[in-house]
């Protein structure tokens, strides 16, 4: 019996690890969690209004570099010290909100990303005055939800709060009105595939792994739009990138363009 009940104990434990490492959304692996530098945006504040060029700076507590990124994507060259900073021409960016990050690197490449800062572009356009940006955070009723969505972990989200897909084929769909939709929520190493659908139709699928965690990340948009009635739906698909540990989806909030 002992040569039957020995691998059913080791089936047993793989299996409890499997389910652990899924849910453990909160607490990253070891390779994310070991001390660094802390590496903080001092410029622009957050929930300022920004316009014409403005120069991103950060902080960084120790020997390293920065890459700044607007919206996830780079802005910029790779910033060595003494200071860290990068010039934003704002006027090439949509008016509207944006959020702003920085990744630091240490001397072994191991890379920090910063709390992310969300500010307001407000350019206009040939003089006219700015487009009416508005946030929509995830409790309010235009959005409604199918399938598990319980409140996500604490960590700096907008509003203070967030929801997170827990099931295969729930659903987040956002009613609005505007010109253009963003969709802000959360990158990490726990994070999976989802599928967007504007006004019904398949937009994109998206995968938010990342393997540093981005808060009020901007995972989607939809520009050019009627200023007319859309729906904009968040889909868990359960599907995630080969390098994740789980495949959680999250709703933080909606940023709409009137």
């Amino acid at each position: 019996m002992r040569h039957i009940q020995a691998p059913r104990r080791k089936l047993l434990y793989a299996a409890a690890l499997v389910l652990i490492l899924g849910w453990a959304w909160i607490s990253p692996p070891q390779a994310f969690a070991q001390d660094g530098p802390v590496v903080t945006i001092t410029s622009p504040a957050s929930d300022s209004s920004v316009a014409g060029t403005v120069t991103v700076c950060a902080s960084l507590t120790s020997a390293g570099s920065v890459q700044f990124k607007l919206d996830g994507v780079n802005l910029g060259p790779e910033a060595f010290g003494p200071s860290f900073q990068v010039p934003w021409d704002t006027t090439a960016t949509s008016d509207g909100f944006h959020t702003l990050t920085a990744v630091a690197r240490d001397a072994n490449g191991f890379q920090f990303t910063s709390d992310s800062v969300t500010v307001a572009v407000a350019n206009g356009s040939n003089g006219a005055p700015p487009s009416t940006v508005t946030r929509v955070e995830e409790t309010d009723p235009s959005i409604t939800y199918t399938g598990l969505w319980p409140q996500a972990d604490p960590r700096a989200w907008s509003g203070g709060t967030a929801t997170v897909a827990e099931s295969t084929g729930a659903r987040a769909t956002f009613a609005f009105t505007g010109t253009s939709v963003n969709w802000i929520g959360f990158r990490g190493p726990q994070t999976g595939v989802a599928r967007v659908f504007l006004d019904g139709v398949l937009a994109a699928d998206v995968d938010t792994y990342s393997p540093t965690e981005e808060v009020q990340a901007v995972l989607f948009v939809a520009t050019s739009l009627a200023n007319t009635s859309h729906t904009l739906t968040i889909e868990a698909t359960g599907e995630q990138n080969l390098s994740s540990i789980a495949t959680l989806i999250v709703v933080d909030a909606f940023d709409i363009t009137q």
